[in-house]
């Protein structure tokens, strides 16, 4: 009995580290559409694409500690952590990046977008200045 327990246990905190985890990578990309504005069909096939992939590692972590069994306390973890991350850590993360990229943004976002225009024209062999 006393196994059980500790698994459940270890299960638990398990998915509070990921929602932590998937929070953290949302804020990746929070920061990707800050430096690179973005218009609103990018940003929703953006957030589709990103937790229709986070999908997968959940899908793994729930089918090897509990058998692909959605328990509700396994995602009421993942929301724990997801809530714990951003009242914790992300909102003053957030607001640090932002006084100190402040000044940088719009010149880090130019040099990005022309990088990205150069590979892009680089890779398909077309030239832009035609």
């Amino acid at each position: 009995m006393k196994q059980v327990i500790q698994d459940q246990v270890y299960f638990q905190i398990t998915t509070l580290c990921a929602g932590m985890f998937m929070m953290f990578g949302y804020d990746i990309l929070r920061l990707w559409r800050w430096l690179i504005p973005h218009g609103r069909i990018w940003v929703w096939v953006e957030d589709i694409l990103y937790w229709s992939m986070l999908s997968i590692p959940v899908f793994i972590l729930f089918f090897q500690m509990i058998d692909g069994v959605p328990r509700w306390y396994g995602i009421v973890g993942m929301l724990a952590g997801g809530i714990l991350y951003e009242a914790g850590i992300s909102i003053p993360l957030r607001t640090g990046l932002q006084k100190i990229l402040g000044k940088y943004n719009k010149k880090i976002g130019f040099r990005v977008a022309k990088l990205a225009k150069m590979l892009y024209s680089k890779i398909t062999g077309s030239n832009s200045k035609s």
